[in-house]
């Protein structure tokens, strides 16, 4: 349990080092432009992909698609850019999506600390990022996400403000740290014991699914998330039955859409006359990308504080390796 602790403790050095590593990796595509990009991984290196392609969707030239899953889409080609994001390296969906990618022609970039697709980088001398291994990869997002988003900076999908703006947040985080802890203190307060639904705008889905994969990983809890506007067109129904039972844990930023804002609040309203209990959460931040890895710290302390309270290993996978353990017997 201590480990984990350590491990988010340390998240400010781990992006401290993350930008120090992204910035010293040349990425060179000499002159190519993607028509669009594939982001394959799982999990903790699936993440990247999925908050990636949210953020950049109103700045990016070209699609920009997280891949979750052993297939890859149909139009995938040698316009294709793949950034294959495995942690381990050993990733048996990505590495099938990787396969197929291979095959339909896409250039490949790798982020990994080794394992089987660093073995096929060094084999085929594709571009990578390499990062230090180990650790549980939901506890290394900072080199994850930083690298991710190096690498679409250098073709040409991140604008540079937002890219520079990684550079800051290390420093950001480590003098907030504290602020983080106590508010992560104070949602564990609301929602221990209670089944948690988590709540964004469409364009920070991203950051709820993180946030609902630590609770699932670290805390061992069951909760779900949605977005607005398009949970008002079917599981707002639902609602009905909700009650007393259920904490809603709202991710609101600057930049949600003004009617989806009006929308929240009416909902609010809603969930709160079911007897559920409702919590605004935001991001503290003068940008979009400081208040995001903020708010992903507080998610990652909110975790770690419902485990330790309930007396799980935030470390422990036994269910994943029981999975892994099965899937291995079967060719």
């Amino acid at each position: 349990m201590e480990h984990m602790r350590s491990l988010i403790t340390a998240f400010p050095e781990q992006l401290k080092q993350a930008w120090v590593t992204a910035r010293t990796t040349p990425i060179d595509f000499n002159g190519w432009t993607p028509s669009n990009v594939l982001i394959l991984g799982m999990g903790g290196s699936g993440i990247s992909g999925a908050i990636a392609s949210k953020m950049l969707s109103d700045a990016s030239p070209v699609p920009i698609i997280a891949n979750n899953d052993y297939t890859i889409p149909a139009w995938t080609g040698d316009s294709t850019l793949v950034v294959a994001c495995s942690y381990s390296g050993n990733t048996e969906e990505t590495l099938a999506a990787l396969d197929a990618a291979v095959k339909a022609g896409a250039q490949v970039v790798a982020i990994t600390s080794g394992g089987q697709l660093g073995a096929l980088c060094d084999l085929h001398g594709w571009l990578a990022v390499r990062i230090p291994g180990g650790e549980p990869p939901r506890s290394q997002f900072g080199f994850a996400f930083t690298s991710v988003m190096h690498v679409l900076h250098e073709a040409g999908m991140v604008p540079e403000a937002v890219y520079s703006a990684f550079g800051s947040a290390a420093d950001h985080l480590r003098a907030n740290q504290a602020n983080c802890i106590e508010r992560a203190e104070a949602l564990a307060d609301l929602v221990e014991g209670k089944q948690v639904l988590l709540y964004s705008d469409t364009a920070q889905e991203g950051l709820a699914i993180r946030w609902r994969q630590q609770l699932n990983e670290n805390a061992k809890l069951l909760c779900s998330h949605h977005v607005f506007p398009e949970m008002n067109h079917n599981e707002l129904v639902a609602w009905e039955t909700g009650d007393e039972g259920y904490v809603v844990l709202m991710i609101q930023m600057p930049e949600d859409h003004k009617r989806t804002r009006i929308r929240m609040e009416v909902c609010m309203e809603i969930f709160q006359q079911q007897g559920a209990d409702v919590v605004v959460v935001e991001g503290d931040g003068e940008d979009s990308v400081l208040r995001f890895f903020d708010l992903v710290h507080v998610g990652d302390w909110l975790s770690l504080l419902l485990a330790e309270r309930a007396g799980v290993d935030p470390v422990d996978i036994e269910k994943i390796d029981h999975l892994k353990t099965a899937l291995a017997q079967i060719p």
